[in-house]
């Protein structure tokens, strides 16, 4: 049902623009088609204009619409790249489901584990604690186009038990972000390297074959670190696109 769930943790705009994005893959508005007027949007699911626009932008970001002004919003055409992965936000939200593309992630392990010194250091624990694992899978109209592993403190893994995202079936950015791990500030690398042999079979990738591997630490609204990912792309079928935004002086 298309409604606003007001006891949900998800923020309303969020839950507007998951709302709109399945109306758009059930062929409800096609590329070109525009949306409702804003005022529309906030009599029919009861939410401010400051809600709705941040929506919108939030969609138009992501490249799912264009806004067109005096107009209105528009559903943009499909990214014939395949697979549009935002580095300066999850990979999975939006940008996965452009086109109607089918998106399916395989679970390879979710763990609790003893932490290396390397992986301690980049997320701020001292010695070798305990840590919580992710490995995925993620798969485009069934070929696999990424396979990322993620670690966390094990305070972040422990509230991750139980969440459908264990078992492939939500976005780690938004359950995280729903359970008060929300992005602050991250710093994200992005290298051309030749995929190791242990990755190349989950791909189906010959071995030596290129790849994009992105190394990501994200860090809270005080600065704490919580997330360190690494993932290997296949450049072939997916598109990186980075954000910017200029540094005020001073």
């Amino acid at each position: 049902m298309d409604r606003i769930d007001r006891t949900a943790a998800t923020p309303y705009y969020q839950q507007l623009a998951d709302i709109l994005l399945r109306q758009i893959n059930e062929g409800r508005y096609v590329p070109d088609d525009r949306l409702p007027s804003e005022s529309e949007l906030c009599r029919e699911f009861d939410l401010s204009r400051s809600t709705v626009r941040e929506t919108l932008r939030s969609l138009q970001d992501q490249r799912i619409i264009k806004m067109v002004p005096r107009r209105g919003a528009f559903v943009a055409k499909g990214i014939d790249r395949g697979w549009m992965l935002q580095v300066t936000s999850g990979f999975f939200d939006y940008e996965a489901h452009q086109g109607g593309k089918r998106v399916a992630t395989s679970v390879i392990r979710a763990a609790f584990e003893q932490s290396s010194p390397s992986v301690a250091d980049l997320l701020e624990l001292e010695g070798q604690p305990t840590i919580f694992s992710l490995e995925r899978v993620r798969a485009l109209d069934d070929v696999p186009v990424l396979r990322s592993i993620n670690y966390m403190p094990a305070a972040v893994g422990e509230a991750l038990i139980g969440k459908p995202v264990l078992q492939g079936k939500d976005s780690l950015n938004r359950t995280l972000r729903a359970l008060g791990y929300s992005i602050s500030s991250a710093r994200r690398e992005v290298e051309a390297v030749t995929v190791p042999d242990e990755i190349a079979e989950s791909l189906r990738l010959a071995p030596g074959s290129p790849v994009l591997l992105i190394r990501s630490i994200s860090r809270d609204e005080n600065g704490v670190p919580f997330d360190f990912y690494r993932s290997y792309v296949r450049s072939d079928l997916v598109t990186i696109a980075v954000d910017a935004r200029a540094l005020e002086d001073g």
